[in-house]
């Protein structure tokens, strides 16, 4: 398909610097390492093109996003030179309070307003917005939301605030021809997809889980935001949320982020302690530690809801589809169990 599927990145920071490199190494090599699904309806990664990007830190504003997703406090590993993008990153919207930390870390100067990015992201023909903000900045994702749903826009909500999850706002975009998918990026094989394969494996082969808990260590800007205290509850909700799921009885689960720690860049750790009763209620425990990168944990997730966004709306099929929600993000309108949500994926867009 000669189709190019215009994005918008709203945010850049290191999972955005991986999602670019990424782009560009297909690009280069006509393959890439570790690529999940190399097509997707048709699709490869050929088709997909960033127009446009959006940020708030005066450090970023002005530099083409070859050079942009290198600078600080932005600790991705640089996989390639990726050449000059003639793209050059444009001041977004903060209407939230941010940290003090976090503020500090990546200044936030003066704002634009949804009303002012409307027309940027209809100039440039954008077909997907990808919001790709730190958590907890509800009053900022709602607004670029409404600019993309303005602008004519899909909108892909990797954050934990409740867009996809708002049937007013999703009946928005549902009547506007659009799609909008969400809430929180979850990543291909982070914390909590993890988590939840183990349990759903432990359970499918008779095992009782009684009591778990998930603690996530990390650097990056995500992870700082995340750790102050009205964020922390917030992203605890919802990850446990996710990962009860997979139990079909209440057990004790615990999820969380617990500490920011610079010199990990944007790698996370993962601690899992997990207890259980095989036969005759022989007790099970494991204790379990994970190392991986959000930046890449999160580049084959958003790639394929990039793509299949396109084939639904090719399909005439608006709103906020379940089948890429479940699949791809943490609190979708509806929780299903994540291999059904891996199944229906896969039967939807790769048969």
């Amino acid at each position: 398909m000669s189709k190019k599927i215009k994005v918008a990145i709203i945010g850049v920071g290191n999972s955005a610097c991986i999602f670019v490199q990424g782009i560009a190494s297909y690009k280069k090599e006509g393959k890439l390492p570790g690529l999940w699904h190399p097509k997707l309806g048709g699709y490869n990664l050929d088709n997909i093109e960033v127009t446009e990007a959006f940020d708030i830190n005066p450090a970023k504003i002005g530099k083409d996003l070859s050079e942009a997703i290198f600078i600080e406090p932005n600790k991705s590993t640089k996989h390639l030179e990726i050449g000059n993008q003639g793209i050059s990153i444009r001041k977004g919207i903060m209407l939230d309070k941010l940290p003090g930390k976090v503020a500090k870390l990546i200044g936030t100067g003066n704002s634009l307003s949804n009303d002012e990015i409307t027309p940027i992201l209809k100039k440039s023909g954008v077909d997907v917005v990808l919001n790709l903000i730190p958590s907890g900045l509800d009053k900022t994702s709602k607004a670029y939301a409404e600019a993309a749903l303005q602008a004519g826009c899909s909108f892909v909500n990797c954050t934990p605030s409740p867009i996809a999850c708002d049937p007013n706002i999703v009946s928005a975009f549902k009547k506007a021809e659009l799609l909008l998918v969400g809430d929180d990026l979850m990543s291909q094989f982070g914390g909590t997809a993890f988590h939840r394969g183990i349990l759903e494996y432990m359970l499918e082969r008779g095992i009782k889980a009684s009591k778990s808990y998930q603690l996530d260590v990390g650097g990056g800007v995500e992870t700082m935001n995340t750790i102050d205290e009205q964020n922390k509850g917030i992203k605890r909700s919802v990850k446990t949320s996710s990962v009860s799921v997979e139990a079909p009885y209440k057990m004790d689960i615990v999820t969380g982020t617990t500490e920011y720690v610079d010199f990990m860049g944007s790698d996370r750790t993962s601690y899992y302690w997990i207890t259980g009763k095989g036969f005759l209620e022989s007790p099970i425990r494991m204790d379990l530690y994970l190392r991986t990168n959000d930046g890449a944990n999160a580049a084959n997730i958003l790639l394929d809801t990039i793509r299949s966004i396109q084939i639904n709306k090719e399909s005439g099929k608006y709103g906020a589809p379940n089948e890429i929600c479940a699949y791809g993000f943490k609190s979708p309108p509806k929780l299903i169990k994540i291999r059904e949500a891996q199944k229906i994926f896969s039967k939807t867009y790769l048969s």
